[in-house]
């Protein structure tokens, strides 16, 4: 009996040792547009109003480079008074890794995380009643305005598997506090056109038969 526990136990080990490892699993099929300019997906100075000029392009080689996947564009607003606005873009090479970047960006960007010094001024951040838009094409969308310090509207937006931040100064004053940027309307302009950066793109990567 024991002799035959000793044979069991030697061909389960030899079992175990001759597994076969399970295959890994496939990688995903690039999706559209997976090795074309990010970059160009930026809004460009046209749709800014007069006195804006654009200060900062990072990475530089993303201008050029297809192979880069995360992008950021800036402008000054000189007439406004220092008013500054940015985008950042992020293509994911997977859908489910967009849906991510866009949630933790929803979960980190408009709530506090500590206690704010006595002398900086905060309202919290929610869709504006003076804005009246909501992207048809976006996958996920969100727009907020409030103040941290000084006044400002954020925008997240996924589409598909690409994921696009914007921050735009917003020309405000509340309880004596002054803020110098953007008016809601040409805010909302921004929005737009940004949007319709998008809207071109997925169509072209998506064309409505698929």
């Amino acid at each position: 009996m024991k002799l035959r526990l000793i044979v069991a136990a030697s061909c389960l080990a030899v079992m175990t040792s001759c597994r076969i490892p399970a295959p890994p699993e496939p990688t995903p099929t690039p999706l559209p547009g997976w090795r074309l300019l990010v970059s160009d997906l930026l809004l460009g100075d046209e749709a800014f109003p007069e006195g804006w000029t654009r200060i900062r392009d990072l990475p530089q080689a993303g201008l050029t480079d297809l192979t880069i996947n995360h992008v950021y564009r800036s402008w000054w607003g000189q007439d406004q008074g220092n008013g500054k606005a940015d985008q950042a873009i992020w293509r994911a090479y997977t859908v489910a890794a967009a849906e991510k970047k866009y949630a933790d960006l929803r979960q980190s960007q408009f709530y506090l995380r500590s206690t704010l010094p006595p002398d900086e001024f905060f309202v919290e951040f929610a869709p504006p009643d003076e804005i009246d838009f909501q992207s048809g094409v976006a996958s996920e969308f969100y727009l907020a305005c409030g103040w941290r310090i000084w006044a400002h509207c954020d925008v997240i937006a996924r589409y598909r598997n690409y994921v696009t931040s914007v921050s735009l100064d917003l020309e405000a004053e509340q309880e004596g506090h002054v803020s110098h940027g953007l008016t809601y309307a040409e805010t909302e302009a921004i929005v737009r056109a940004m949007d319709a950066k998008f809207a071109e793109a997925m169509g072209e990567f998506y064309p409505p038969s698929q």
